[in-house]
């Protein structure tokens, strides 16, 4: 089988991503994942529920699941798709969780928007004794078929403990601005599917 990689122009796009910076041995992860480039035609912040509309669909080879990041960090994950578009689940909504990690101590939380500030989310189910400092990067944990480890998410700005307090949740600050974006890339995980086949058998 012939391994596609990502052309010269959309691996550019990623060297502002921690997954274009972890260096050659890491680099090699890419023959995994193809980016395909896509404009935004629709976006919404301001409601509960917010919504991305991309310029991509089946035509194109776009399918459920996919993820979908910008220069900066990710957006969200593609939730249906018609001939020549597809309707993006984003980050800015309560909907959409996702596991992430603290990069420097690699614990995971689970990453929820509150309804809020689109500036802003949350992550949450952090182990209380994980100790992390204000401004600390958070990045995907790859423990998803969708993303690859180590996409950029935000930077910690505020923690609180939560109901139960085993655990904290802490706030992030997007690195990917909703409020200005156009210019995506959707994520496909050219193994995706065998791994979800594997999974079934223990139903995870």
């Amino acid at each position: 089988e012939t391994i596609v990689y990502a052309d010269k122009k959309q691996l550019e796009l990623l060297r502002d991503t921690s997954f274009a910076k972890r260096g050659e041995t890491d680099s090699l992860r890419a023959v995994i994942y193809r980016f395909m480039p896509a404009h935004v035609v629709y976006n919404s912040i301001a409601n509960a529920e917010n919504y991305i509309t991309l310029d991509k669909g089946a035509d194109d080879g776009i399918r459920e699941d996919m993820g979908v990041m910008s220069p900066n960090g990710i957006v969200g994950v593609v939730m249906s798709v018609s001939p020549h578009f597809s309707l993006v689940i984003p980050v800015l909504n309560p909907k959409f969780r996702l596991s992430c990690k603290t990069k420097n101590s690699n614990y995971f939380g689970s990453l929820v928007w509150d309804g809020g500030d689109p500036r802003y989310t949350y992550l949450q189910e952090l182990p209380r004794h994980v100790e992390f400092d204000l401004s600390d990067t958070i990045v995907t944990s790859g423990y998803s078929t969708i993303f690859p480890e180590g996409l950029l998410v935000g930077t910690i700005v505020d923690s609180q403990k939560q109901k139960n307090d085993n655990y904290n949740s802490v706030k992030i600050k997007l690195f990917t601005n909703f409020t200005t974006l156009t210019d995506v890339l959707i994520i496909t995980n050219r193994l995706q599917g065998e791994q979800r086949n594997l999974h079934k058998i223990v139903k995870i």
